[in-house]
């Protein structure tokens, strides 16, 4: 037969507890609420567990023994611990946080989001701390289940059902090309100018979601985007647009803050495409957690704050 290795509840441990630290059987009754002979027969149990009187009666009250002595020394660390274990998580407070966070994004996300972002965070809870990190679609569910990143902001097409998400914003999808282009006049750009000019786009860790529309929008027509360049990141293709017969197609807010920096003007694409819908997403382990409660809240008083027009 197999003897219980732990067949002291807590209970009667805090009673141990409390009698060591009150010296006294109807002290200890009246601190945890309890009858005296209740209290009693919390010690006599704790009597026959450890095979020694424990408590002895004297002239002050009641004495411990050696062995209940030796057992205080060793239970109230014990019970101090399983007190901070099973007490409800400390509110966080942002202001007096030094926490880090990581998210993943997107340049086009971290273009739009991450300025306004740092100002809130700046004021609000200047001792956090946020890591960027380039997206790795592949990768990102362990990530997120792993708790490596915290948060993900993308446009994903299909979403993994283990995975909560709010919306954030919508933006369409346009082109790009030199103010000044050879070909291109009356700002309007034709289906078959844009299966035929070359195109600069970008590739990073693989195609980009606007990339992978485009290719379906395209593949329906038996077509094929002329690819004639493939960069790192969106924030090096207007620079390489300006002088060249290249085109690009990219979310609108950010052509359109590309257009405002440089010899750029922005185009109607030539084809149905899906809105561009961003939203945070995140893993079940997380959702109740208060800092993260706390930065998810922050993310989206931000994307809403954002003047994306229709």
């Amino acid at each position: 037969m197999i003897r219980n290795p732990d067949p002291l509840d807590i209970r009667l441990l805090r009673i141990f507890d409390t009698l060591i630290a009150e010296g006294s059987v109807s002290r200890a009754a009246d601190r945890l609420g309890l009858s005296q002979p209740a209290t009693s027969r919390a010690l006599a149990r704790l009597r026959q567990h450890f095979g020694d009187p424990l408590l002895l009666r004297s002239r002050h009250g009641m004495t411990p023994t050696e062995r209940a002595a030796q057992l205080a020394r060793t239970l109230r660390p014990l019970l101090d611990q399983l007190d901070a274990l099973l007490a409800p998580p400390a509110p966080f407070d942002p202001a007096r946080s030094s926490r880090g966070f990581v998210l993943s994004a997107p340049e086009y996300a971290e273009h739009l989001l991450m300025p306004g972002l740092l100002r809130r965070m700046r004021t609000v809870a200047p001792g956090v701390r946020v890591d960027v990190r380039a997206p790795d679609p592949p990768r990102s569910l362990d990530h997120l289940e792993r708790g490596e990143v915290d948060l993900r902001i993308a446009w994903v097409l299909k979403v993994p059902p283990t995975l909560r998400t709010m919306p954030l914003w919508q933006d369409r999808i346009v082109c790009v090309a030199d103010r000044r282009h050879p070909h291109l006049r009356g700002g309007t750009l034709s289906l078959e100018q844009y299966l035929q000019l070359p195109h600069v786009r970008p590739l990073g860790l693989g195609r980009t979601t606007t990339g992978q529309v485009l290719d379906a929008a395209v593949g329906r027509l038996a077509g094929r985007v002329p690819v004639c360049f493939g960069v790192q990141n969106f924030l090096s293709v207007p620079r390489m647009l300006v002088g060249t017969d290249a085109i690009a197609t990219m979310p609108r807010a950010l052509a359109l803050a590309f257009a405002s920096q440089h010899d750029v003007a922005v185009f109607d694409p030539p084809l149905t495409l899906p809105r561009v819908r961003y939203a945070a997403y995140w893993h079940e382990r997380s959702h109740k957690d208060a800092g993260h409660r706390w930065l998810r809240q922050l993310v989206v008083e931000e994307a809403r704050s954002l003047a994306i027009a229709p």
